[in-house]
C-alpha cells in the first residue's frame, strides 16, 4: 500500500504508475497523475494559443482555446501532430510550431478541402 502525494489516499500500488529503471512507483495515484497531465496539456495549449496572437490566421476570429488547430504549411515537413506535441520538450514544440499557422477548425477544414481539391 502507498499513500499518493495528492490525494492523500492510501491505494494499492497497483494504483500507480512505475517509472524509470529502478521500477520506482510514481508519488501519484493513476488518477491523479492523469488529472495533472490533462491540466498541463491544456494550460500548454493555452500559451501557444496566445502566441499565435489568439485569432485564427484565416478568418481572424478569435475563440476558446479548444477551437484552435495547428495546420502544417507544408505536409512534408510535418514531424508530430499536436496530440504528440503535448508530450515533447519545449524546444522541440517550437520548432515544429514554427511549420504551422493556427486556424479555427472550421478554417482547418477548409484548407484541407481546398488542398485535396488542387491535388
Amino acid at each position: 500500500m502507498k499513500t499518493c502525494s495528492s490525494c492523500k489516499l492510501e491505494k494499492d500500488d497497483t494504483e500507480f504508475y512505475k517509472k524509470g529503471k529502478e521500477n520506482r512507483t510514481n508519488s501519484l495515484c493513476k488518477t491523479c497523475f492523469n488529472n495533472y497531465c490533462v491540466v498541463r496539456w491544456i494550460d500548454r495549449k493555452k500559451r501557444v494559443v496566445k502566441q499565435f496572437g489568439g485569432k485564427c490566421a484565416d478568418c481572424a476570429q478569435e475563440y476558446p482555446y479548444p477551437v484552435f488547430e495547428f495546420h502544417h504549411l507544408n505536409p512534408k515537413e510535418k514531424d508530430l501532430s499536436w496530440n504528440k506535441l503535448r508530450l515533447v520538450s519545449e524546444e522541440r514544440l517550437q520548432a515544429e510550431l514554427s511549420k504551422c499557422v493556427m486556424l479555427c477548425a472550421n478554417c482547418h477544414r477548409i484548407r484541407h478541402h481546398e488542398e485535396h481539391l488542387s491535388s
